[in-house]
């Protein structure tokens, strides 16, 4: 039995589960290999693992039709499939958007004196992989792991806005089935068409009252979405005369970020937009 902790507007909930036996064992057989032994026999894998051998080999045989394990047809022996390293490189590139990422956000931060989140999409939500938190008195909280809806707010907007066509459209006609859309989808995908345009996305009150949101997105070197940046405070910090000054810091941080993950348009498509 394992607990696990789900967060559900932003309150930590407990519930005890029971682990699924066939995924556990699945896992433990992956887990033994090594760089240095990154080929087993069927009955080195049931050594190590303390399992009959026909376990072993209906779990292998079902990790190889989904590419997770392959079998070397000459010695017979398995190792790891490609279908891992993809996963790994997903996460090798959410850990380096991090890490180039957050000395930005400090300087962000000083300069803004408000809280700098920042956000990827995952599982078709938005989940915060870094935050930079303000130094003021009275500032907005961003949780490290808090996940929510991509239709609501500026952290959520900005990604959902420059997702793929087919990506958005995907995940808007998901969220309508479920009833879940807040707003009409033709109202939404306008909007989401003008926060493409200019760059940015601003919101006020939307999911927190009396706060607002600046978000700007991150590209890497194909030019493919992988990250979205949000300056948040309190609505008393936003006058008119500051407004496109944190506007301007936020996109200009972004695109410092995006063209430092190898952009090379970053710069371009940024004095395009500032000068809109």
């Amino acid at each position: 039995m394992v607990h696990i902790g789900f967060r559900d507007g932003g309150v930590l909930m407990k519930e005890s589960i029971q682990t699924v036996q066939s995924v556990e064992r699945a896992l433990r057989i992956m887990e033994c290999f090594t760089l240095e032994n990154p080929q087993k026999s069927l009955g080195e894998l049931a050594a190590e693992t303390n399992l009959s051998k026909s376990t072993i080999y209906r779990l292998l045989a079902t990790l190889a039709i989904c590419g997770y394990i392959k079998q070397d047809k000459q010695t017979q022996k398995y190792s790891l499939g490609f279908k891992l390293f993809n996963l790994g490189a997903v996460v090798s590139g959410n850990m380096s958007l991090r890490d180039t990422a957050l000395p930005f956000m400090k300087r962000l931060s000083q300069e803004l004196s408000e809280t700098i989140d920042l956000n990827i999409i995952e599982a078709d939500q938005r989940v915060c992989i870094e935050m930079v938190e303000s130094s003021e008195e009275i500032r907005n909280i961003v949780k490290v792991g808090q996940r929510n809806v991509l239709w609501t707010g500026a952290s959520g907007k900005i990604l959902l806005a420059n997702l793929e066509e087919t990506e958005r459209k995907r995940i808007i006609a998901d969220a309508k089935k479920l009833n879940q859309l807040p707003i009409e989808e033709i109202v939404l995908e306008n909007e989401l068409e003008i926060i493409r345009k200019q760059g940015f996305v601003l919101s006020i009150d939307d999911r927190l009252k009396g706060s607002f949101a600046i978000a700007s997105p991150v590209f890497d070197h194909t030019r493919r979405l992988i990250g979205g940046l949000t300056a948040a405070g309190p609505i008393h910090r936003l006058s008119e005369d500051r407004k496109p000054f944190i506007i301007k810091q936020v996109m200009y941080t972004a695109y410092k970020i995006s063209e430092s993950m190898g952009d090379s348009g970053a710069q371009s498509r940024f004095n395009m937009q500032i000068t809109q």
